[in-house]
């Protein structure tokens, strides 16, 4: 996968990360008070209606991650079974919210069907249409999108049956579109053409029927989703039974008279006859006969085509009784009952003919396939039905022999729903394509001359583009007046893209839209990516008026709903990640990007709901660059160290670079915390770095001048406080304490946070640093990972592996820690072993100088305590007089002289070692931090010297003279020059030549004549002793 910036290029703000391929997503947007409208408000409101389904499809997801790795077939089936883990989990639900909300479920089925039966009943027929009329308005009204269950339970039990019919959906689109890899398809079909039969002169009708569902994929593919809706219906919608009970509730007469006929109509034209005294079929022309309530005339025969031969009612009992058959006949149909179960039923109900007309030979029907019956293969029984449908005087039963015929238009006047209506089409296109091909490819069964005598409507030359039909079929939908609404619905957006096969642009849509739902989210590093957004600044927020890409609101409807989300996600996963059918061209960042936008919102909604455990997850589904920048995005809200670390393990376990995660994340906060902002080339800068940390103060009374050099160290400094910006840079780099192996990055983006709060004035924060991840205790953990057993590579000799220490430690190791250590055949050489110790002293240089110095200035505060302390005690000897001459206790006081000495010792000629080495190690950043502090600490340390030889004894004097030494000596020539820069040199010589005063009268009085000690270079007091010999 080819590697590309989305933003201007990100880099700590004191060393770039090693990594020159991390991405950075946009720039800090700093924000001004909490704004009116939370552009999370959606996410929360979705946090607020979800359960435990976001664990249980998240360990399925996790299981489906880690395993079928090994190749490509593996990784299918595991898909494919995951598809079916989902669809087990939706099912379970559907299950055991039948059980519990089962008389609230029965009573809103039965709403729904009343509403119906009450439609149906007060619809009026089709009489006076002509055969070849074109309407296809529904005269039963849409009650599927106005029908509102009545409660919360039942309605989430509609959202879990939606779901449960999207996975398998998805299920049959991945076996019909997406074979198995290394499946030789064409080889495959050949074969099973050669089985099926269907070219033979005499084979089985059947056999045809099946032969054209495996030559034609769309063929195959109008069957298959046409049993996907029959499924759906009969596991959704009320059953057959409730339907006839409804239909009996409704007509308010019993069971029994549902095989009694016309019952009432028969009755009067009995009683006509009576009246005439004839036995004869009484003819309209004569008879005035009329309904009972004398609003129409009443046939004068029994047969079925009376009354549209007649052009005559029927009493309305017998004309409820007639629609109701028709529609229990349609239900059946809708439903996919097997062609017996219907005449069957018709056959109970003293209604064979019924039965005869619309399963006609339904032994000869194939499995879930049409009548192709006789030796037309049924051609002239779907025309006989067309024209039945045609003609037809009840909806219901013009859509019966419509479903038979394939005639969509007088389907249409009864579908109620988006299923219904996708029925009819896919029923229509499918019968429309089986009878041109059987025009086609078997003209001996079905002449020309036979096609010729009945009107046959080609519902595949209507939709145009066969190949593309399940587009075209769905766009139609879209369009309808009829399903306009619910065909946008979140449920339906996700089946419809299913089918069409478009769910490149139903993931860019909700991506654009989610992009949209943010547009005004000016929150620094937000998740979401506005595919139209600045290049170089990668944000939710569009540049300019001008828009690439836009989504309609239905899109941010689905994006809002928790139900439809998830299903959006996990299909995300399968089609990309699992199929790789989904769009995958990272070169065309702003598809690709907002595409990843249905991933990130959904980590976004995960962090929300504190679900931190599955978030690493979910980003290792997104692109490596992605999944770093929203990983850093979600760090900061883990505050726990064990959660922290257990973070880190499950970054680690999905294979995340958990260093580029905890890099970013630096970035951003060092960004956040408003100490640093980046130039339009990319570059991180202090924002407003300070020119001088100053811990000194001057001193003005005489008898102070004898104690301190002019100048003493303050009792407080500045940045004594951490603040919440200090908290943000501190928590991120707290992480780098959990990865062991890293060393660079670690120590790198230290440097740049001390250097951060350096140069700020904010030496509390420093101090936290250096207190929780000091150069000695990462040490232990890096040297332990790398090496097989901690030490501290800073002492001297431990670049020789010591073997015996590194066997100790494996020994000590309970079971659990030596199954994580490093195996004994991957332990590195004596020869690794100091080329690694070497590295990592190389790449903690530049923080340990730092760190020392951040020491040294904790060790002056403590000393200027300390000094605080004798003073009192003096001052409280001399008020008690002799009988308190007891010495004090200055153990500490030496202890604190010893620690400040040989920090001070070492820093100066380490610093001037590492720019030997590296011209590049005094960076700008590193050279203004060294003239705002080494100045003062130059000075504060001869003011603590002069102080000790008052409070300890005169050898601290002599350190003086090694200052003098380390200031003039041409090894260290940037510490003239900072003297030099910042107009100190003339500070650090009165300060010299103040404690040579110091020294002289140290001496008075012959006080050293006994004194031999020198220094370490030679040096002795009786050196400023002028009586000296």
């Amino acid at each position: 996968m080819a590697s590309r910036s989305l933003s201007r290029q990100s880099q700590p703000t004191a060393a770039q990360s090693h990594n020159n391929n991390a991405f950075s997503f946009g720039t800090s947007r700093v924000t001004n008070g909490t704004k009116a409208n939370d552009p999370l408000q959606p996410l929360r409101a979705m946090a607020e209606r979800v359960g435990k389904e976001v664990e249980k499809f998240a360990e399925r997801v996790d299981h489906w991650h880690v395993h079928g790795n090994e190749s490509k077939k593996a990784k299918y089936q595991t898909t494919v079974k995951l598809v079916g883990k989902f669809q087990d989990v939706a099912e379970s639900h559907v299950k055991e919210l039948k059980r519990t909300t089962e008389a609230e479920n029965n009573g809103s089925l039965s709403k729904t069907v009343r509403r119906k039966i009450q439609s149906m009943a007060d619809a009026s027929d089709n009489a006076g249409q002509s055969v070849f009329g074109q309407s296809s308005q529904s005269v039963i009204p849409s009650i599927e999108s106005s029908a509102v269950p009545d409660s919360a339970s039942v309605r989430e039990l509609r959202e879990w049956q939606a779901e449960l019919a999207t996975w398998k959906l998805l299920k049959l689109v991945i076996e019909h579109y997406n074979p198995e890899p290394g499946t030789d398809v064409a080889a495959e079909k050949q074969t099973r053409l050669e089985q099926v039969g269907g070219n033979a002169r005499y084979c089985k009708n059947s056999e045809i029927w099946d032969r054209f569902l495996l030559e034609d994929d769309q063929a195959k593919e109008k069957a298959l989703v046409l049993r996907w809706l029959e499924q759906t219906a009969r596991d959704s919608d009320s059953d057959v039974k409730a339907i006839i009970t409804g239909l009996e509730e409704h007509s308010g007469k019993g069971a029994h008279t549902w095989t009694s006929g016309w019952l009432e109509t028969k009755t009067k034209i009995k009683q006509a006859k009576r009246m005439d005294d004839t036995d004869q079929p009484l003819k309209p022309i004569n008879s005035n006969l009329k309904t009972s309530d004398r609003t129409a005339n009443l046939v004068t025969q029994l047969d079925p085509d009376a009354p549209s031969r007649q052009k005559r009612a029927l009493e309305r009992s017998d004309e409820y009784y007639e629609r109701s058959l028709w529609m229990v006949a349609y239900e059946m149909m809708r439903r996919g009952l097997p062609w017996k179960t219907i005449v069957d039923w018709c056959y109970e109900r003293n209604e064979s003919w019924r039965g005869v007309s619309i399963g006609a030979a339904y032994e000869g029907h194939p499995e879930g396939g049409p009548n192709v019956a006789g030796p037309t293969v049924g051609y002239l029984f779907r025309r006989m039905s067309f024209y039945a449908a045609r003609g037809a005087r009840i909806p219901y039963e013009g859509a019966v022999y419509g479903l038979l015929s394939g005639d969509l238009k007088q389907v249409q006047a009864v579908c109620k729903s988006w299923d219904d209506h996708l029925h009819a089409h896919y029923n229509a296109l499918l019968l429309s394509r089986f009878d041109s091909y059987l025009q086609k490819n078997y003209p001996s069964r079905v002449t020309e001359s036979l096609t010729q005598k009945f009107l046959f409507q080609d519902a595949v030359a209507n939709i145009g583009d066969w190949e593309n039909s399940p587009e075209k079929v769905i766009e139609i939908l879209k369009q309808q007046k009829s399903t306009a609404s619910q065909a946008v619905s979140p449920i339906k957006l996700i089946q419809s893209a299913l089918i069409a096969r478009d769910t490149d642009d139903l993931m860019l849509k909700v991506g654009v839209a989610l992009a949209d739902m943010f547009d005004k989210d000016d929150r620094p590093h937000s998740l979401i990516i506005h595919p139209d957004s600045l290049e170089e600044d990668r944000s939710p927020i569009p540049a300019g008026d001008h828009r690439t890409f836009r989504a309609e609101q239905h899109y941010q409807t689905l994006a809002k709903d928790p139900h439809a989300f998830r299903i959006l996600v996990h299909v995300f996963i399968v089609l990309r990640n699992g199929l790789h059918t989904l769009f995958e061209d990272t070169h065309q960042d702003k598809i690709f990007l907002a595409m990843d936008n249905v991933i990130t919102a959904y980590i976004e909604f995960l962090r929300l709901t504190k679900r931190f455990d599955t978030i690493p997850l979910y980003a290792a589904q997104l692109i490596p660059e992605r999944a770093a920048y929203s990983l850093a995005r979600v760090l900061p809200d883990i505050k726990n160290s064990s959660e922290q670390r257990h973070s880190v393990a499950l970054m680690e376990s999905y294979r995340i670079d958990v260093v580029q995660v905890i890099s970013q994340s630096f970035t951003f906060a060092s960004r956040d915390s408003g100490f640093t902002h980046f130039t339009k080339e990319g570059y991180g800068v202090i924002t407003n770095p300070i020119k001088r940390f100053n811990i000194l103060e001057k001193i003005t009374l005489p008898t102070e001048q004898l104690l301190w050099p002019g100048v003493r160290v303050k009792r407080t400094f500045g940045g004594a406080e951490i603040s919440p910006q200090d908290e943000i840079v501190i928590d991120a780099v707290q992480w780098y304490n959990y990865v062991g192996k890293d060393y660079e990055n670690t120590f790198g983006h230290l440097k740049s946070a001390l250097t951060i709060f350096l140069l700020n004035g904010r030496l509390a924060a420093a101090e936290k640093v250096i207190s929780d991840l000091s150069v000695e205790s990462l040490s232990l953990s890096r040297t332990e990972a790398l090496l097989g057993y901690p030490f501290d590579f800073t002492t001297a000799g431990a670049e020789e592996q010591d073997e015996q220490q590194l066997h100790e430690h494996r020994d000590n190791l309970s079971t659990s820690a030596r199954a994580a250590a490093m195996p004994l055949a991957q332990l590195p050489d004596a020869d690794q072993h100091r080329e690694i110790v070497d590295n990592l002293r190389k790449s903690s240089t530049a923080y340990y100088t730092l760190q020392q110095i951040v020491r040294l200035l904790v060790l002056f505060r403590e000393w200027r305590e300390e000094e605080q302390t004798l003073i009192q005690i003096r001052a409280e000897r001399k008020k008690e007089g002799a009988s308190a001459k007891h010495k004090p206790d200055t153990q500490r006081t030496k202890a604190l002289l010893d620690s400040i000495s040989n920090v001070f010792d070492t820093l100066i000629p380490a610093i001037s070692q590492a720019s030997a080495a590296d011209p590049d190690y005094l960076t700008h950043k590193t050279w203004d931090l060294m003239k705002a502090y080494i100045p003062d600490m130059i000075l504060a340390y001869l003011s603590v010297l002069q102080a000790a030889s008052w409070f300890l004894n005169k050898d601290p004097a002599i350190k003086a003279m090694e200052v003098a030494v380390v200031v003039a000596d041409k090894g260290n020539e940037w510490v003239q020059r900072c003297l030099l820069e910042t107009g100190r040199m003339s500070e650090v010589l009165e300060c010299l030549a103040a404690v040579s005063k110091c020294m002289l009268k140290l001496t008075e009085g012959g006080k050293e004549k006994g004194n031999k000690k020198r220094g370490g270079k030679g040096e002795t007091l009786r050196l400023w002793d002028l009586g000296a010999r």
